[in-house]
């Protein structure tokens, strides 16, 4: 969201049917992240890895598919964002929950 927020909030407005608040993107591009997840939910789709799996993963977990999403820690992959090794194991992370 953060490297191209109005492109969140175009998502936001035009996909999930949030109403804009132009004196505040950030928040109709965050309302617009609840709804998908609202969305998903709604289908039975998991949202977090723990809900994929059924279980919370480990810290060796995670290196290990960072190492090899990132073919041993060699390659980037993205191109709305360039992510480095470190970029997807923050996001491997955040994904935990």
């Amino acid at each position: 969201m953060h490297e191209n927020l109005s492109r969140f909030v175009r998502f936001a407005v035009n996909v999930m049917d949030v109403p804009n608040d132009f004196t505040d993107p950030e928040g109709t591009a965050l309302k617009g992240i609840e709804a998908m997840e609202r969305f998903y939910h709604a289908i039975g789709m998991p949202t977090n890895i723990k809900e994929l799996i059924g279980r919370d993963i480990t810290d060796d977990e995670i290196k290990e598919m960072t190492r090899k999403c990132s073919r041993d820690y060699q390659a980037t992959c993205g191109c709305f964002k360039v992510l480095k090794a470190e970029d997807m194991e923050a996001i491997y992370k955040m994904a935990r929950a």
